[in-house]
């Protein structure tokens, strides 16, 4: 009789012993994963914030027609981009990739992998609760690094 309890408590106490250690290679996994994206994230913000920087401050200005508000404002190289989320197709030469782009389809904004037709999710924003600005600047094509910008984007656009 003593010989089975001391079974069943050997057998137990391995099963607990298995299942612990199970639960903390887990754990570790998942905290290791979870800082693995957190440098990748601060890495792509390091990335869009340096080549931000790294961008002439002098390049020429946009020709505007007369009588705009765009072209009634004087041009001035200490001038911020008035939205840091919105990026225009990059030229030839540029080195930012891309993840993500936004697009009309149907009456409302939908979000799609870089130049492809791969939808990454609906928006549910109408395209008529746009503002003229932001009709123009999504006819030039509106693309994003990371999820960050991009959702700090669409929030502009609901408020």
């Amino acid at each position: 009789m003593n010989h089975k309890k001391s079974m069943r408590i050997f057998w137990l106490s391995l099963f607990l012993l298995v299942v612990s250690g199970a639960v903390i290679i887990a754990v570790v996994q998942y905290r290791s994963h979870k800082k693995e994206m957190q440098n990748s994230f601060t890495q792509q913000a390091n990335d869009v914030q340096a080549n931000h920087l790294a961008q002439p401050q002098d390049a020429p200005a946009i020709e505007e027609e007369p009588g705009t508000a765009a072209a009634s404002k004087p041009q001035d190289a200490k001038d911020e981009p008035q939205d840091i989320h919105m990026q225009v197709q990059p030229v030839s030469g540029n080195t930012t990739e891309y993840r993500f782009e936004l697009k009309a389809k149907d009456g409302y904004l939908d979000v799609y992998h870089y130049h492809t037709d791969n939808l990454f999710f609906h928006t549910g924003i109408p395209y008529s609760a746009l503002t003229v600005d932001q009709r123009q600047e999504l006819e030039h094509g509106i693309y994003f690094v990371n999820e960050q910008e991009m959702y700090g984007y669409l929030e502009s656009c609901t408020s």
